[in-house]
């Protein structure tokens, strides 16, 4: 009879011990959070016709971007382009829902934003699990090749002044521009404080900047490489106002204008200063895409 009992719980622990790693196995099946799903393959098609890397590339200029876009598990939910410009804020470009595994799209993106302009290409493919993938491409905004015209004898009055004398300027469509025009086109603005002398000093609405230079940079903006150049390497010091100015100062300006082309050389020509009737003003010609 004790040996009976012995045998007995010698069975019962082979039994369980042949049952534990089943029970284990059995117990993960209904838990896979720990899984890693996953993720869709992103990739940009290469060859004659597409962007697929880092290019430059002028404004209003037409890139095909080949998206290739494949879930790896069931299938995919989204596909999404965002565009940051210098490093902001990224906007929404395109945003697509997407029914099948597999999506092929090519993407002909506008280039927009101003000469000098770094611009990124995010685009993102999201699947069913929520799983994503990315790439992104950097556009910087390369001049078109235009031949610069010259403005002469421009005139930018103390923003005091009577009705009919303008305060502001348009650099894009050499324009002067008044009180009531919108903010989007002023380039240059005079900024004499209310009740104050006049100042001297321009600023602007759209987010213009001033880098001060040479005579000889004036002289030599004779193309529009020059010019890119030359606000390529004096971006650094920009400032959004250009302070004492002078006769004979000469000022690289980049307009917040998104426009074809975007840079102006200016030359102070005369200040004006007048005691009593607020009628002081700042001379200037200018070379650019005018």
């Amino acid at each position: 009879m004790h040996k009976t009992l012995k045998n007995m719980k010698k069975i019962k622990s082979i039994l369980l011990a042949a049952a534990l790693p089943l029970l284990i196995i059995l117990g993960s099946c209904g838990d896979d959070s720990t899984t890693t799903k996953p993720k869709p393959s992103l990739t940009f098609q290469t060859g004659s016709g597409f962007t697929f890397s880092d290019a430059q590339a002028s404004v209003d200029s037409i890139l095909v971007i080949g998206i290739r876009a494949t879930s790896n598990d069931q299938k995919l939910k989204n596909i999404k382009i965002t565009q940051s410009t210098n490093g902001g804020a990224p906007a929404t470009l395109w945003d697509t829902t997407v029914s099948g595994k597999i999506l092929n799209y090519d993407y002909d993106y506008e280039v927009s934003g101003g000469v000098t302009d770094i611009i990124t290409l995010t685009v993102t493919a999201t699947d069913d699990n929520g799983e994503t993938a990315s790439q992104s491409l950097k556009i910087e905004i390369f001049p078109a090749q235009i031949p610069p015209a010259t403005q002469a004898g421009q005139k930018v009055y103390n923003m005091q002044s009577p009705t009919g004398y303008n305060g502001a300027y348009d650099l894009n469509t050499a324009t002067p521009k008044f009180f009531a025009d919108p903010g989007t086109v002023k380039d240059i603005v005079d900024q004499t404080p209310v009740g104050g002398a006049f100042n001297k000093t321009w600023g602007s609405v759209n987010g213009t900047k001033f880098a001060k230079v040479t005579t000889d940079d004036f002289n030599n903006a004779t193309n529009s490489n020059f010019i890119y150049n030359l606000w390529k390497n004096n971006a650094a010091k920009a400032t959004a106002t250009a302070a004492n100015i002078a006769i004979g100062d000469v000022y690289v300006v980049k307009s917040g204008q998104s426009v074809r082309f975007n840079l102006y050389v200016i030359k102070i020509t005369d200040v004006k200063v007048t005691p009593n009737d607020n009628l002081d003003y700042i001379q200037f010609d200018y070379i650019g895409d005018i």
